[in-house]
């Protein structure tokens, strides 16, 4: 599958990003090179697959919530503190 230019300036824009002609079209043939080679994955055999071992399950823990830790030195750093959540500017806007 090619990556081509048009697809990377349309997910560039869906990001946020500026991008230059040189930058798009390098990312189109990183992200082609990237894809290609997943799709060269597929090429191996099932039979390999099998012989590979299982992953080790991870250790699990219950979901509980906890209480924001009240420190006052982290609120001295924050900009801005209200109702318990930090207040900061904004950074990212949709022209």
């Amino acid at each position: 599958m090619k990556i081509d230019r048009e697809l990377v300036s349309k997910v560039a824009r869906l990001a946020a990003l500026r991008l230059s002609a040189a930058e798009e079209a390098e990312l189109s043939g990183q992200l082609t090179r990237i894809v290609e080679h997943f799709e060269a994955l597929r090429e191996v055999p099932e039979k390999l697959l099998d012989l590979a071992p299982d992953a080790p399950a991870s250790p699990l823990r219950t979901d509980e919530a906890a209480g924001a830790p009240h420190d006052p030195l982290i609120e001295a750093n924050a900009p801005e503190i209200a109702h318990g959540h930090f207040m900061v500017p904004r950074v990212v806007s949709r022209d």
